[in-house]
């Protein structure tokens, strides 16, 4: 069945908001002081030289979120995601709103782990147990090293939050978010 164009479009920018989430940490690298000056978490970067690196991409990638939410049906906890991304944007990670971040910051990386393993029931168990798995493996580095730091963990797990986007433009995945070919089930 061949889709409207504008719904082949949003499918399209679905993966691109995916891949942009996945390269937001090397953007954020490229904008600060490059690789010999890798800050402790993501969220350290909030007063990036170039604050559009770090505002603008982590922006599209909880308006992926949102845009999930509202047009998919059964995807109403990304609205949440959505939320809880927005709030580790606007509250920062140290200062008075340290607490508010933290929580939020909590809410979206635990809630992604939650989603992945418990209420997508639309994957494969090996591929739930290898994206929960990923970013099980990147807490247990951090715990037990001292070179792997939160950055790292919250790298590892953009990307593998981003990866259900991107695994569902192949057609052997048998994940489920868009395809390319497919007309979304709209929420009523």
């Amino acid at each position: 069945m061949e889709l409207p164009a504008e719904l082949q479009r949003f499918a399209r920018f679905e993966r691109v908001l995916g891949a942009l989430l996945v390269l937001t940490p090397a953007l954020l690298i490229w904008a600060d002081d490059g690789p010999d000056a890798i800050r402790d978490s993501v969220s350290a970067y909030h007063d990036v030289s170039r604050p559009s690196a770090f505002y603008v991409p982590l922006t599209a990638g909880a308006m992926l979120f949102f845009a999930n939410g509202v047009l998919r049906n059964g995807h109403s906890y990304n609205l949440l995601l959505g939320l809880a991304l927005s709030g580790v944007i606007l509250f920062d990670h140290d200062g008075k709103t340290s607490i508010p971040h933290t929580v939020f910051a909590v809410v979206f990386f635990a809630g992604n782990v939650a989603v992945m393993a418990f209420f997508s029931t639309n994957k494969s168990t090996p591929l739930k147990c290898a994206l929960v798995g990923g970013i099980v493996a990147a807490i247990a580095l951090l715990c037990a090293t001292d070179w792997f730091t939160l950055f790292w963990v919250e790298w590892v797990s953009l990307a593998i939050i981003a990866l259900h986007y991107i695994l569902d433009s192949v057609s052997w995945s048998s994940y489920r978010a868009l395809h390319a070919d497919e007309a979304p089930k709209l929420a009523p």
